[in-house]
């Protein structure tokens, strides 16, 4: 999953020859100026541009909405581009997103939105424990947004989970998790912190579950709280 021009590399999402790198996350739930060394992983042309449009409606959605849900938040001047050169898409979202006798009634576009967090949770996940199976794993997508949430079931979605197993050899999951060893009984705990990609904009969590598969955590805009496992 490293990227590199001088050796022949799979892409992340259908396996053919990767001609492109693709950042993780993609830099459309970012703010400019982007975070340095941003992780990048392969892909061939048609799946690096086959997400653009997804992304994009994903991103409007999840900062309008937000708009409407709290008062003291204001639109990212980039939602404001995309949706000035774009009438189509803020026609959509318009119809999608509206406040009636002060409640707010929304209605997204599921396939898409779940369709952009297994991408990007294949990233996260590819990224972090270089090989993963996509092809014969079992996938579960599941979210929710802030405002629906209760506290308890947000701080548990926030802890960092122990894994009782290593990640593979040479991956980065080897050094990313925080490991902590008792030096009497030389026991071993590894810890999945959180990556905070951009502040208040997008973080994730990739650890080792209990059934032998992955777990992806992400969060963007810290409004949009997701869960995709991999077993």
């Amino acid at each position: 999953t490293s990227w590199e021009k001088s050796k022949d590399n799979g892409c992340i999402y259908c396996g053919k020859p990767a001609t492109t790198r693709e950042h993780t996350p993609s830099k459309v739930f970012l703010l400019e100026p982007y975070p340095e060394n941003l992780p990048t992983i392969p892909a061939c042309f048609e799946c690096n541009n086959g997400y653009s449009e997804d992304e994009k409606y994903v991103a409007c959605f999840l900062d309008l909405l937000k708009r409407q849900v709290y008062a003291d938040y204001s639109r990212q001047a980039q939602t404001d581009d995309r949706l000035s050169k774009d009438d189509k898409l803020l026609t959509l979202l318009n119809e999608q997103i509206k406040a009636c006798d002060g409640k707010i009634q929304y209605q997204p576009d599921e396939q898409r939105i779940v369709r952009i967090l297994l991408k990007l949770a294949k990233c996260h996940a590819g990224f972090e424990f270089d090989h993963v199976d996509f092809d014969n794993a079992h996938v579960s997508v599941s979210y929710d947004f802030l405002f629906n949430m209760a506290d308890n079931v947000i701080l548990d979605f926030n802890l960092t989970p122990e894994m009782d197993k290593a990640p593979e050899v040479g991956s980065r999951g080897v050094i990313t998790p925080f490991v902590v060893q008792n030096i009497e009984t030389g026991e071993a705990m590894a810890f999945a912190f959180w990556n905070d990609v951009q502040e208040n904009q997008y973080r994730y969590q990739v650890s080792l579950n209990d059934g032998v598969g992955i777990t992806v955590k992400i969060v963007i805009f810290e409004f949009l709280y997701c869960e995709v496992i991999f077993e």
